[in-house]
This record gives structure tokens, sequence and C-alpha cells, in this order.
């Protein structure tokens, strides 16, 4: 039983680290200062996008942090 608890404790923690691995952008645009836009400071992954989205129609770059 205590195996079997101990397993489920590990599990749980593991999957609470996973998810709380949200994405991040660097967005960079000539004569403009480095912005950093992070899923986490946005209510969903759709506002995430379109912030995303917003600042590429406004010509900046956009790629993944590491």
């Amino acid at each position: 039983m205590k195996k079997l608890f101990f397993t489920a404790s590990v599990a749980l923690v593991l999957s609470m680290t996973v998810s709380s691995c949200r994405p991040c952008q660097v967005c960079t645009k000539a004569s403009s200062p480095e912005l950093r836009v992070c899923e986490k400071d946005y209510g969903n992954n759709t506002q995430y996008g379109l912030v995303v989205d917003a600042y590429q129609a406004q010509g900046y770059k956009c790629k993944s942090a590491l």
C-alpha cells in the first residue's frame, strides 16, 4: 500500500512540474526593446496566441525562449 501511495505521489508531483512549464516568446524588432511574452501572463492560450500574433503583425520577430 505504501509503495502505491509513493508512486502516485511521485506521479502527481511530476505532472504538476511539467504543467507549470509555460512557453514564452522573445520578440525582437530593430530600434525597439526586446519583449518577452509568456503564456502565464494571459488568461488562456488563445489570448497568448493573439498577443504574439499582434506583435508579429507590428514587425516583431518572435522565437520560443528556452
